[in-house]
């Protein structure tokens, strides 16, 4: 008798990836989230006269960071959810859960990033093209991807959909808040004066605030160099772009990572 022929890593990851396009067509979550980001979009154009341009970073900032991100994550809940019935047949394919993962989160990431990116659309077609744009509007695709890929971890973790629901609203608002009001807090202690870079490293570490800081130093180009707060913060302040890119490839590497042990937790229950 011949053993079974067991389906290569790409060839599954490439059906999973048809499969998650094929069912975002009926996906209520990546509408709304498109309707969200073509309204977002045409915020800058409440902007007067030759302010276009240089305004349309701070609406689009802000857009992200208190409505394109909440939505993103909801979206990746919503792929996560959308094969709770069939999870077990899934996972129990002999190629296993890896290729399986891989290709969702890709497909995932791709529908996610390539809709926020229509966040410029609406400024660029109304003559306020330029690079600071298309900066601002791909690190909120970046970021757009990395919420995604928290609400699919979520989504892996915790199948109930009302608890996952929950805990994604919650991640969002540590995300968005939590860390923040908890670093200004300590920020006038003795510890962390003595020692700002560990301040600083822990801001960093956040997507949403890295995204800020970019949109200040680099976009908006924002002049902090009188602030003595170490060295970690006049290099964070010269590579703001490069750090954003990498900490969101690190977020979403990370939560792909995190996905799988969920994923495998559930396979294992």
């Amino acid at each position: 008798m011949k053993s079974p022929v067991i389906p290569s890593f790409v060839t599954v990851a490439r059906a999973a990836a048809g499969r998650e396009f094929l069912s975002h067509r009926l996906n209520r979550f990546l509408y709304a989230h498109v309707l969200l980001v073509l309204t977002a979009g045409l915020l800058p154009l409440l902007t007067p006269g030759d302010a276009l341009a240089r305004g349309a970073a701070w609406w689009l900032l802000h857009a992200v960071l208190y409505a394109i991100s909440l939505s993103a994550l909801l979206l990746g809940l919503s792929s996560a959810h959308a094969e709770t019935d069939e999870f077990t047949w899934l996972l129990g394919q002999p190629a296993g859960i890896g290729p399986w993962l891989a290709g969702k989160a890709a497909a995932l990431i791709v529908l996610v990033a390539g809709s926020t990116a229509l966040l410029g659309v609406p400024t660029w077609c109304a003559g306020g093209g330029s690079r600071e744009l298309f900066l601002v509007t791909a690190g909120a695709a970046g970021v757009s991807a990395v919420c995604a890929m928290a609400g699919l971890v979520v989504g892996c973790w915790i199948r109930d959909h009302v608890p996952g629901l929950i805990a994604a609203v919650a991640v969002w608002f540590v995300l968005l808040f939590g860390a923040d009001f908890l670093l200004l807090a300590v920020a006038g202690g003795e510890l962390t004066q003595a020692h700002p870079d560990v301040w600083v490293g822990v801001l960093m570490m956040n997507p949403l605030d890295a995204f800020r800081v970019t949109v200040l130093f680099t976009v908006e180009r924002a002049a902090f160099s009188g602030i003595d707060a170490g060295q970690l913060t006049a290099w964070w302040v010269t590579h703001a772009l490069a750090w954003l890119v990498t900490i969101l490839t690190a977020w979403i590497a990370g939560a792909g990572a995190c996905a799988w042990l969920g994923a495998r937790r559930r396979s294992d229950g």
